[in-house]
């Protein structure tokens, strides 16, 4: 069916106020960050927003959701790639990269999601959901690891879910001490990742 011009600029609405939230949230931070910082980068009013959101939170998660939708596929980037011509390094470098792009540019997201978890620690609603994302995001780096062992890169007795956890781990504590203190080297990153998964 059709949509009219209603739906049509709906949706258009909608989509500008989840880049510009997307936006605003990478350069100031969750706390930092108004609603009207987010309607004013869109043009749009704050009964705008709320037409589509019931509060901030709301729209977070669905950043959240949403980038899931851009980065769909990132995990499948090494099959573009042979063990034989390719090193287990170079191909995280690659599939960083490539995820990096999908991601619009936006790299400094961890420190987002730690802001916005101290600002909602009290609220088990919005920490239940916040725990569930972070199984979506395990899960895909599993299904990474599954991805790389299956190609060669990785013993296959390495167990995708430890390492997973691990990367992970490391990856955000790299990128909320790179950005605290400055100092972010991407050389030493993929090395500390390769280390963990080979």
């Amino acid at each position: 069916m059709k949509k009219n011009k209603f739906q049509l600029k709906r949706e258009a609405t909608y989509q500008l106020l989840l880049e510009a939230g997307l936006i605003c949230f990478s350069e100031r931070g969750y706390t930092a960050t108004t609603l009207g910082d987010i309607v004013e980068r869109t043009g749009h009013t704050k009964g705008a927003f709320y037409g589509h959101f019931k509060s901030k939170e709301e729209l977070f998660f669905h950043i959240l959701d949403y980038q899931f939708q851009i980065t769909s596929g990132w995990t499948d980037i090494p099959k573009e790639y042979s063990p034989s011509d390719t090193t287990l390094e170079e191909v995280i470098t690659i599939t960083l990269t490539r995820l990096s792009q999908m991601q619009k540019g936006v790299d400094n997201w961890i420190v987002v999601l730690t802001d916005f978890y101290l600002q909602t620690k009290h609220l088990p609603e919005y920490q239940e959901k916040l725990t569930e994302k972070y199984r979506q995001w395990v899960a895909g780096i599993e299904k990474l690891i599954v991805v790389l062992q299956e190609q060669g890169w990785i013993p296959r007795d390495k167990d995708p879910h430890i390492i997973a956890v691990q990367v992970i781990a490391f990856n955000e504590g790299y990128t909320i001490f790179s950005s605290l203190f400055g100092g972010s080297n991407a050389e030493a990153l993929i090395q500390g990742l390769v280390k963990l998964m080979s």
